[in-house]
């Protein structure tokens, strides 16, 4: 009899779970609107002049208007393309190409996500390192405050201003031994959940990552204003075509973006171990 036992197809298809990651969500995207048409984007910084003394009946020193500049490259190309044959499509369950697209559109978000990381890592790893970041540490439910408040000690210092709203970027663990002091949790504000935000600290909210940099040791959690790192996204689209070389429905998604760590001294890693 056991060949006349019947396999029954579900007749919708699960979708994976979605990475818990909002890094690029947490940038600085003001200079999205100067990327047409370009392959990069020139941001410049003025210089403050310098202050002098004025000695009355003396002549006074004049020094030309100067700024810096940092350049955001677009220079990121992340696309995916899938085809179902029309034989394929036919004799299957229905569904599978808008499930891959919506699949694929999330896949390519989330390279943003991780390019975010890779610039953080690098800034910190770099032999001159160009981001600040805390002394690595188990995290404990004692230290786990001590911790972002070194962090905002960092940013303080380098003139951050006490007003400024703050992201506090945090794995898993550290969010588990930092979640008691939290000053209010996502259960008393439905619309912070919505915008995945587990909690408050200070003027920081809080979220959950899960594509953070890390070292092979240790985690590094970020703490910084959403000007501190700029992102440029020029294309993000996906969409469906019919292939001259077969019998199928196809679907590409293309997303080109670029980003920078633009103002360093508005972000600090708190390190800690895995």
């Amino acid at each position: 009899m056991n060949d006349a036992k019947q396999t029954i197809w579900h007749k919708a298809y699960e979708r994976a779970l979605e990475t818990i990651t909002s890094l690029r969500n947490h940038c600085d995207f003001k200079y999205e609107k100067d990327s047409k048409n370009a392959t990069k984007v020139r941001v410049l910084n003025a210089v403050r002049p310098t202050i002098r003394t004025y000695v009355p009946g003396t002549a006074i020193t004049r020094e030309a208007v100067s700024a810096t500049s940092v350049d955001i490259d677009i220079d990121q190309f992340k696309y995916f393309n899938i085809g179902l044959d029309d034989i394929n499509k036919a004799q299957s369950v229905p569904g599978a190409m808008e499930a891959s697209a919506k699949e694929g559109a999330l896949a390519l978000a989330e390279e943003g996500d991780k390019y975010v990381a890779s610039l953080v890592k690098a800034g910190v790893e770099a032999d001159t390192p160009t981001i600040a970041s805390i002394a690595a540490g188990a995290p404990t439910k004692t230290n786990a405050i001590d911790k972002v408040e070194d962090g905002f000690e960092v940013l303080y210092g380098n003139n951050c201003k006490v007003s400024e709203s703050y992201w506090l970027e945090v794995c898993p663990k550290f969010h588990k031994v930092l979640r008691p002091s939290i000053t209010e949790l996502l259960t008393n504000n439905v619309e912070m959940a919505k915008k995945g935000i587990v909690g408050k600290y200070g003027n920081a909210n809080i979220t959950i990552e899960n594509l953070l940099p890390s070292s092979n040791a240790d985690t590094y959690n970020i703490l910084r204003t959403e000007h501190a790192i700029a992102f440029v996204e020029q294309i993000n689209k996906v969409e469906a075509y019919r292939p001259q070389d077969s019998f199928e429905d196809a679907l590409k998604g293309l997303y080109a973006f670029g980003a920078k760590v633009v103002r360093p001294a508005e972000i600090v890693v708190i390190k800690t171990t895995k």
